[in-house]
């Protein structure tokens, strides 16, 4: 219900702005708002399952530019909660399909430097970012897992102003794991199992992310959408001994595509 008024919401107000006049705007304004709904279809791979499905949440981002030092620095939460159908197998082989509740949370930090061309501002950054990922299977014998990563995102962010009020740009990344863990809730599953920790090591992983934007200003604000696609990658994770054995995070991929509809000011 909140997904379909907000971008109801959306359509009206870029419906209002094709008939209003917009001034030309910074290419690198001192401090810029972006508030906005996210949607995201996420594909998760193991080489014993997989697990997709949508997930809808929102995001918030600031953005300071320090003229005087050509600096940027910029803070973003994101949060998207959902069900991913869930296939897989129990330890005998035996094939289990179920619907997961899921939630995934990132935030992130980055400094850059911005460089003015015109019409076109070109900022490289890095920064420090992390990512946490909720998945409690919901099937018989099924159990909570805790993804919890950190990482350095290195990338460059593009920005064009054309006429009439239009923007266009987009961001292409790398991202570098610096550690991770993975915590499995197999307690849940019977008296004679423990929580299993699994630890990823620094550069155990990375992945990329390419996003592109459209924008149209107006007085004061703008409307704006970006598609994205995200990648990731992790090598199986360190081991972890408990009572019913010794159980490590298999390798795995994230494949993450979506669109943000948003308002900026």
């Amino acid at each position: 219900m909140f997904k379909n008024k907000l971008i109801i919401f959306t359509i009206g107000l870029l419906l209002i702005a094709s008939s209003a006049f917009a001034a030309d705007k910074e290419l690198f304004p001192s401090s810029e708002f972006k508030l906005g709904y996210e949607g995201m279809y996420m594909d998760y791979d193991e080489p014993a399952m997989n697990e997709k499905g949508i997930l809808n949440g929102g995001f918030g981002s600031w953005t300071g530019y320090f003229s005087e030092y050509n600096i940027m620095v910029n803070a973003e939460l994101e949060g998207l909660a959902g069900s991913l159908r869930y296939d897989g197998q129990y330890g005998d082989g035996t094939p289990v399909k179920c619907d997961n509740d899921d939630y995934f949370i990132s935030g992130r930090a980055t400094i850059g430097m911005g460089f003015d061309y015109g019409r076109t501002g070109i900022t490289p950054y890095l920064g420090l970012a992390a990512r946490y990922w909720n998945d409690d299977i919901k099937a018989t014998g099924g159990y909570e897992r805790q993804i919890k990563q950190v990482y350095m995102p290195i990338g460059v962010n593009l920005i064009t102003r054309l006429d009439k009020g239009w923007s266009i740009g987009g961001t292409l990344e790398g991202d570098l794991l610096l550690g991770g863990n993975v915590k499995s809730k197999l307690s849940a599953v019977g008296s004679n199992y423990d929580d299993v920790n699994n630890t990823q090591e620094f550069a155990s992983g990375g992945g990329g992310r390419i996003s592109a934007f459209l924008e149209y200003d107006l007085e004061g604000y703008s409307l704006g959408m970006e598609p994205y696609f995200r990648y990731w990658y992790f090598k199986e994770s360190e081991s972890d001994t408990i009572r019913a054995g010794t159980y490590v995070e298999p390798e795995n991929k994230f494949y993450m595509s979506g669109v943000r509809l948003y308002l900026k000011f």
